[in-house]
């Protein structure tokens, strides 16, 4: 069944943050599949839509570009970029045992408020019918993982995470779910990823978050996107993390 999305609104935009609207607007369009994978930026075009110079559109793209959203060719203009299956792989041998060590550091730090915070996502993920719009879900599960990061308390980590992962979120959706035959089942296969994760965090135990983090990430991506990761390949070795500096692999409450 597929999963109709409705098309964020633009319209032209202020000066001052002319070029971050505008990067996110294109964003947005990619996410939406409105823009897909290969397709040329008409540089004339979106500036007249979003009602801005070509040079400020242009440090949009360069934005973009930074973010691996937008590639530019010499002498051809600048194209939405792709993910390769063998792309996904590699992000996830880096992203899953660093982010691996952000959910050992979340467990020990998770609070009620910050439990409920994060449950509050998965229901926005889950949503309340077959119907969903595309961007909502992908924002929920952006705001899960950044909780996630926030409760790690290492900004290195984040920041690294924030740079790993940003391609992945948004790529991982473009063009799945809108006339696709089995939306519904890969919606709720993310919503059971995500709650696998919650439950990690519930122990409050940095190892068995770790664990169920690495366990329940690397099925979903085997299941849905054909890859084929391994646990090998995923687990951090405790010997390995023992050997990391206190401040990046430990809370507080590890430490006691």
């Amino acid at each position: 069944m597929a999963l109709p999305f409705a098309k964020r609104p633009t319209t032209a935009i202020t000066v001052h943050s002319a070029p971050q609207t505008a990067a996110q607007a294109i964003r947005d369009a990619i996410i939406t599949g409105e823009l897909k994978g290969g397709d040329r930026i008409i540089e004339q075009k979106w500036a007249a839509r979003l009602g801005i110079g070509q040079p400020t559109l242009r440090e949009a793209l360069k934005e973009l570009e930074h973010q691996g959203l937008l590639v530019k060719r010499a002498q051809r203009g600048t194209y939405v970029a792709q993910l390769s299956s063998a792309d996904y792989r590699s992000i996830l041998e880096v992203r899953i045992p660093l982010e691996a060590i952000a959910m050992g550091r979340a467990a020990a730090r998770l609070t009620p408020e910050a439990e409920r915070e994060l449950t509050g996502y998965v229901i926005e993920m889950a949503g309340s019918g077959p119907e969903m719009e595309l961007a909502k879900f992908h924002d929920s599960d952006v705001a899960f993982h950044r909780k996630i990061w926030d409760l790690a308390n290492n900004e290195f980590l984040k920041m690294t995470l924030e740079t790993i992962t940003f391609r992945l979120f948004i790529f991982s959706v473009v063009g799945r779910w809108p006339q696709a035959p089995h939306a519904l089942s890969e919606r709720l296969a993310a919503v059971q990823q995500h709650l696998g994760i919650l439950e990690g965090l519930r122990t409050r135990n940095p190892t068995q978050a770790r664990a169920a983090f690495i366990r329940h990430t690397m099925n979903y991506w085997n299941a849905q996107y054909g890859l084929d990761l391994t646990e090998s390949e995923c687990a951090i070795s405790e010997i390995w993390l023992a050997s990391l500096p206190q401040s990046i692999a430990k809370s507080p409450v590890d430490q006691l």
